[in-house]
Formats: structure tokens, sequence, C-alpha cells
């Protein structure tokens, strides 16, 4: 007769052991990409500390801006010296007593930087192979300006939106009784030295209140955006409202206004203006720049 106990080292006990040591691996495995992700993560936050210092000094910032690196892998790409792209964020610059929030952005693409010259403190400049730059003024700042400009027809706007418009929007009149085309969604991705844009605010004019639309065209004059009023549409009650000519004028007047957002990025040369829905944008690329001379 056969001692069952005698079985404990048989097939059946051959499969527990497989599965325990496949689960030790499979732990092992995840506690290893772990400890990688960990040191990804620390890795690519020394060096986005460091370009965040150079950043400030370069942008002449008060703070530190917003640093983040893109693409697969940090410390990959830290192996290869050279990183994919890199971005850069600083929110609510004040430039000038009239625009306090301004926005700056830049995509850095080529940066190198080996992590060695990072761990030790050594890195001193970033060679970049591109970099495009963005200036971005917000309406309150646009309104800011106007109000500057205030006269005795229109002394404040208030609730003023930006919105992106055709060209041809701009210079071309609805017929009685239509309205104007919107046609932002189709024109707020196009680039170009000059574009539409919809000002709109709430406005009183003789006691009332009043939604008015100005209808301009925006230019890039050196690195500032020029705003040329062409055309007016108001409304009281739902019901269009026509004023003299004369008058319209003056309110035309008050829209006409040149903002300078201050330099791009590593003084990037602008090259184009666009309009986003809430804001004015002013972008430029330039290549083969360093961070930190």
């Amino acid at each position: 007769m056969t001692n069952s106990g005698a079985n404990t080292g048989g097939p059946s006990a051959a499969p527990r052991r497989r599965s325990k040591a496949v689960r030790r691996l499979v732990i092992a495995l995840l506690v290893l990409v772990a400890l990688l992700v960990a040191a990804d993560f620390g890795a690519a936050a020394v060096f986005e500390h460091e370009v965040s210092k150079r950043a400030q000094q370069q942008f002449d910032l008060r703070d530190h801006p917003s640093v983040k690196v893109g693409g697969f892998s940090f410390l990959l790409q830290a192996a290869a010296g050279e990183y994919d792209l890199v971005t850069i964020d600083a929110k609510g610059v004040p430039v000038k007593d009239t625009l306090r929030d301004v926005d700056v952005h830049a995509d850095l693409r080529g940066v190198q930087a080996p992590l060695s010259d990072l761990v030790s403190g050594s890195l001193t400049q970033v060679p970049i192979r591109e970099v495009e730059g963005q200036v971005r003024i917000k309406a309150a700042d646009v309104n800011r300006a106007i109000q500057e400009n205030s006269n005795e027809v229109v002394s404040a706007i208030t609730n003023l939106t930006i919105d992106p418009v055709s060209e041809k929007a701009v210079n071309t009149a609805p017929a009685e009784g239509e309205e104007t085309e919107e046609d932002g969604a189709e024109v707020a991705d196009q680039e170009g030295t000059t574009a539409g844009v919809k000002l709109c605010g709430t406005v009183a004019i003789a006691g009332q209140e009043t939604e008015l639309c100005v209808f301009s065209i925006v230019s890039l004059d050196g690195g500032a955006v020029t705003i040329a009023p062409k055309r007016l549409e108001l409304r009281n009650g739902g019901s269009d409202v026509k004023l003299p000519t004369a008058i319209q004028g003056k309110v035309l007047q008050l829209f006409t206004r040149r903002l300078d957002p201050g330099s791009l990025p590593f003084k990037v040369t602008p090259t184009s203006v666009t309009v986003e829905r809430g804001v004015l944008s002013v972008k430029g690329k330039a290549e083969n720049l360093v961070l930190g001379r």
C-alpha cells in the first residue's frame, strides 16, 4: 500500500512552485518599473528646475516659469544629451502699466543638456536647435488700453470679449436685416501679419446699456499689435442701433490702439499675429539659440 504523504514533491507541487516564482518575478519587475519611473520623474524635475532658473534670468521674470519636458522617458533623452521638446510658460507677466497680465510661452526643440552637467550643477548654457515664442494679450488688458482712450461718447466698456473673424467680415457690413457671418472657428488657426478680430462689450450710450461690437484688423508693427477698427454694430434690447457718422467715428477712434507686449522669448523676431477666443497672440521662430547666454 502506497503512503500518500510521500507525494508532497510530486507532479502537483511543481506548478505551485512555478506559480510562486512567477509571482515573485512579476513583483520584482513592478518594483523595478516603479523605481525607474520615480528616477525618471526625479531626473526630469532636476532638469526642469535648472531650465526654469535660466529662463527666469533670460526673460527677466519675477518668478520661476513653469517648465515641462515632452517626449517618452526623460532618462533615455538625458542619456542622449538632447531633449525633443521643452515647454516654458510664464503666466500673468506685467509688461507695462496697461498690460499687466501677459502670458509668455516658448516651445524649445532639440535642447542639449547632458545629465551629468545637470547633476553636478555645472550646466551654464543650454544650446537649442529651434524656438517658437509666443506672447498672449488678454481681453482685460485690451479693455484697459481702450479705456485710456475714453471720450465723451463712450466713457466705460464692460465685459469686453475677443473673437476671431475673417478679414472679409471686418471689411464688409452685412446686408440690411442680416447678421455678420460668424466664421471665427475657420480663421482661428490661420497665421499671418494681419488678422480679423471682433471686440464686443457693453457700453452706456445716451444713458442706455448698449451692446457694441467693433470689427477691426490687427497687424504687426515691429513687435507690437495695432488695432485698426473698420466698422461697428450696436444693439439695444435686441434691436439694431444706428449712430450718426460723426459719433461712429469717435467710437471707432476709441478702439484705435497700439499694444506693445514686449520682447518675445529669446528675442525671437515676431512673424505673425493671430486672434484666439479671448486673446491676441504674437508669435515668432528662431534657430540655433543658447539659453543662459
